[in-house]
């Protein structure tokens, strides 16, 4: 017999894994008519339903009719079941108000523009980044940014000015083929090392 599965108390050897579907069926029938009886007192002794931590009161009373009747089942197999069959309970109950979640209203889409859109002091900024972009990017490798280069300092731009930057327009800035332009155009004329 494998041991390591049990213990031994009051003289007598317990499973320490035994699960809920073990117990006979007149057992489980009876623990949850006691379930109902301790569930039903409660609500009467206080006048609402055992939720959360006041659900611990009812298992321990359950629990406690379990040990007395010798019917052996671990705390743990035993809490699960019983915590569900005490939830069905609630719902069940008159008393029970199904909890309503608070629907967050949506927020309002923020129109996207092509940088063509925007003022000449943001166009002016966003060349000054693109710029700063390439030379770095020219110092480093000491040749022209690729495509994919180009499509991660797009990115870069768009991200910072999406940001931060821009609500006093009330737009944000998108990808367009101007801003690719630009950036091609910007990129011809700087020289590359």
């Amino acid at each position: 017999m494998n041991m390591k599965n049990h213990i031994r108390q009051n003289g007598q050897l317990l499973q320490t894994n035994k699960k809920w579907s073990a117990l006979k069926q007149s057992q489980r029938t009876w623990i949850h008519e006691i379930t109902a009886k301790e569930h039903a007192a409660y609500i009467e002794k206080h006048g609402k339903l055992p939720m959360k931590k006041q659900k611990e009161i009812v298992l321990d009373k359950v629990y406690e009719h379990i040990n007395n009747r010798n019917i052996w089942i671990p705390y743990g197999e035993f809490h699960s079941h019983v915590n569900v069959a005490i939830d069905r309970l609630n719902r069940k109950n008159p008393l029970y108000k199904p909890v309503v979640k608070e629907s967050k209203p949506e927020k309002p889409k923020i129109p996207k523009a092509g940088i063509e859109e925007f003022p000449e002091n943001v166009q002016s900024e966003t060349k000054e980044k693109i710029v700063k972009f390439i030379n770095s990017y020219i110092s480093q490798a000491h040749r022209a940014p690729s495509e994919k280069v180009r499509a991660g300092h797009i990115k870069n731009i768009l991200s910072g000015f999406n940001a931060k930057q821009w609500k006093p327009y009330g737009m944000k800035m998108t990808n367009s083929e101007a801003l690719i332009n630009m950036y091609d155009e910007l990129l011809e004329n700087i020289k590359i090392i």
